[in-house]
């Protein structure tokens, strides 16, 4: 019966972002938790030019996986409905049910890799265009936070053009809106890349200068003393449920890209990263934080899976959203096997999710006939 036919899933990682690497490590992670018996899978890399190449399982070795690949020159190109596998003068459609996403920022997150999919009308997991972008930015997502009422540390966001044409300018709006210690952050960047913490006015030029290498939109958030990291997935549609929260634990004043990567090995990914699940926080304060969590999902209109990353003071009780990442390190599957869901099941979820928001949207009427044409 067709309905017991296996799934062609396209699982694409890389692309242009400067989180390339981290994304090729989940990508090739995660390419060992499709379940055989249920899916067929394609392993579509995109170069740092976002070309995509089709590539073999990495047998643990993720970089000679991309070097055979690169090598093999078998290009991949979207079409409708699927993928065309280019091998020399050879062509070959495939029809993809669903992509499963494993692009940590840059185009692969923000919502440009999730415009093309729906325009060749291919189910996709993860976030759709609007929650995507909103995902990548930190002051459009802090805007969004105020106003729904969450707690939001004071912060100040600028555009690099507006700190070259007018610098002291920007620095008199630091000192009356924040207060030292600041973070100087690329605003749509990600995995701790270009942060730096400033302690008074005069590190200012030199981190911003750091941040403006990923991205010319900055922002400066006030640190918050004595606080701990506390992060919590979300998985769901219409329907949501949330993981246990975590505690990253960090040696430095925020959690690095060394921290967060480097650490474990390289085919563990986030996984390889310090934590106490669940974290050691009270009860009351991760049912907020779950709650507050699902808030921050609905209303940035998230689909599939993301993680929340928050800040929480022992000292005052108080609770601060940070950000969230629409495809998360390793699609955080250690917070949802810490939560009694394990891998396979996991991207099942994801890839019945995706499946089911495409089947939503082709419910919707995109075309209208009327007498237009015919006008004199």
């Amino acid at each position: 019966m067709k309905s017991m036919e296996k799934k062609n899933i396209c699982l694409i990682f890389g692309g242009k972002s400067a989180e390339h690497e981290v994304s090729i490590v989940t990508g090739l992670q995660a390419s060992g938790w499709v379940d055989p018996a249920k899916y067929n899978l394609w392993l579509v890399y995109l170069n740092d030019q976002n070309k995509a190449y089709l590539c073999s399982s990495s047998n643990g070795n993720y970089r000679q996986a991309i070097e055979t690949a690169l090598l093999k020159k078998q290009y991949v190109q979207f079409s409708f409905g699927g993928i065309i596998i280019k091998n020399g003068f050879f062509n070959k459609y495939v029809s993809i049910d669903c992509a499963l996403l494993a692009t940590h920022g840059g185009s692969g997150e923000n919502g440009v890799l999730q415009g093309m999919l729906e325009f060749f009308d291919i189910a996709y997991t993860g976030s759709g265009i609007l929650g995507s972008s909103l995902g990548m930015d930190k002051s459009v997502m802090k805007q969004i936070f105020v106003n729904n009422n969450l707690l939001v540390l004071p912060y100040i966001s600028f555009s690099l053009d507006d700190y070259e044409f007018d610098g002291k300018g920007i620095k008199a709006k630091i000192e009356k809106t924040v207060k030292y210690p600041v973070f100087v952050k690329p605003a749509r960047g990600g995995s701790s890349l270009g942060i730096s913490r400033v302690e008074k006015e005069s590190g200012l030029d030199k981190a911003i200068k750091e941040a403006s290498g990923y991205d010319y939109k900055i922002i400066i958030e006030q640190e918050l003393k004595e606080a701990i990291d506390i992060n919590c997935a979300v998985m769901g549609g219409d329907i949501i449920s949330v993981s246990l929260c975590e505690q990253p634990l960090k040696e430095d004043e925020f959690l690095t890209f060394e921290e967060k990567y480097l650490k474990g090995g390289k085919t563990k990914g986030m996984a390889g990263l310090s934590r106490i699940v669940p974290a050691p926080i009270p009860d009351k304060v991760s049912r907020e934080i779950q709650e507050m969590a699902k808030i921050i999902y609905k209303t940035l209109d998230c689909w599939g899976s993301a993680r929340i990353d928050f800040l929480y003071q022992k000292k005052s009780g108080k609770v601060y959203p940070c950000e969230i990442n629409t495809i998360p390190g390793s699609l955080s599957y250690y917070l949802w096997q810490a939560s009694g869901i394990d891998v396979r099941e996991m991207v099942d979820r994801l890839i019945d999710l995706a499946i089911e928001k495409k089947n939503k949207n082709s419910q919707i009427n995109f075309s209208y006939r009327s007498q237009i044409l015919d006008q004199k």
